[in-house]
């Protein structure tokens, strides 16, 4: 022990730490089971969805554009029916969204649902 109080040595210069501080000002991930959204994005879509299930939907549609780091997604029915959204109400909420244009829908080819988030951040 040199006995000194303070050391000559940058604490702060020590890489480790300088990645901590980068991954502060990282956006979070969601953990399985949940949906972040920035307060801006629901901003410009809260105004303009009808109803809470277009919300929900739509809010799932973002998570998975999140997830996957881009804007055309697939939907599948099993997503939105562990919070009680039919295949049938899914459908219904997808052509609202659509006509307010918030989403364009793939043709559909027989295969799970593909939509495009328009109102991505």
């Amino acid at each position: 022990m040199s006995g000194e109080l303070f050391s000559d040595v940058d604490p702060f210069a020590d890489p480790l730490w300088r990645q901590a501080e980068l991954m502060a000002d990282a956006p979070p991930r969601p953990a399985k089971g949940y949906i972040i959204c920035p307060l801006t994005w629901l901003g410009r879509v809260w105004p303009r969805v009808r109803s809470g299930r277009q919300l929900a939907v739509l809010m799932l549609i973002y998570r998975r554009c999140h997830w996957a780091h881009r804007r055309t997604v697939s939907l599948p029915n099993k997503d939105l029916a562990e919070i009680g959204i039919s295949r049938q109400g899914k459908y219904t909420a997808l052509n609202a969204l659509e006509q307010l244009e918030l989403i364009k829908r793939e043709p559909y080819d027989g295969k799970t649902t593909r939509v495009t988030l328009l109102a991505f951040p």
